[in-house]
């Protein structure tokens, strides 16, 4: 058994400095080896112990994230090999947008390309098996994902880095946006009626300003193209 580090009760944990490296992240700062080696109260070789790089530890920080993801899916789809398969989609959709919403400041790295893992195997598996109750299979099955994830994570990725971009401009002092368009001039005014100009003048910043009636269109889209997958 390792000798306890100085200052602490516990053992260090692989958990325990990805958690550290996540709040790091929703706290606005990037975590370096040293900034995790203090927060912890250990010196960084007891980090290299774990971990062999940085990337490594963001990677687990990742993990993390989709652990959220898993554990809020299961709230909103409790079975998803005998739910309604355009539920357990809508469903997964929106637990993802939630977590990485709720650590923004991470989500870039999301979009990297995952590593092979248990997790990843067991959550292709089930979306193979939800296309496949969809009636899709083999090639279709995989164009169909392809829409669906890019328009989940295209919306998951606009969505956090404007609140990124949004708090790293508050705290330069940009003052918070409200709506910002001015009213068309007369040639322009009469391309379209005005509450059409207005609902989508309140789409451009509603993911900021109204986040249940963003997620309410989200689910709303979602269910339009899964639909789609299936129209003769």
């Amino acid at each position: 058994m390792t000798r306890l580090a100085k200052r602490r009760d516990t053992h260090l944990t692989r958990e325990e400095i990805a958690a550290a490296a996540l709040a790091e992240f929703d706290h606005g700062a990037e975590p370096s080896i040293r900034s995790l080696a203090a927060a912890l109260r250990v010196t960084p070789s007891a980090i290299y112990h774990h971990f062999d790089s940085r990337a490594a530890i963001v990677e687990g920080a990742v993990e993390l994230v989709w652990s959220e993801v898993v554990t809020e899916g299961s709230e909103l789809v409790p079975d998803p090999l005998e739910e309604d398969p355009a539920e357990v989609l809508v469903g997964a959709a929106i637990a993802t947008r939630r977590a990485w919403t709720r650590h923004n400041r991470l989500a870039p790295y999301m979009a990297a390309t995952p590593a092979s893992s248990d997790f990843l195997t067991r959550a292709l598996a089930v979306f193979a098996n939800t296309f496949e109750r969809l009636g899709l299979e083999g090639e279709q099955a995989g164009a169909a994902f392809h829409t669906y994830a890019s328009y989940m994570i295209g919306s998951v990725l606009f969505g956090t880095v404007r609140l990124a971009a949004n708090h790293t401009l508050a705290a330069e002092g940009q003052a918070p946006r409200g709506p910002f368009r001015t009213e068309p001039r007369s040639g322009a005014a009469g391309l379209a009626s005005e509450s059409t100009r207005r609902s989508l003048d309140h789409v451009v910043e509603v993911s900021a300003v109204d986040p249940s009636r963003d997620e309410e269109l989200f689910a709303r889209g979602l269910r339009k193209l899964i639909a789609s997958f299936t129209a003769s």
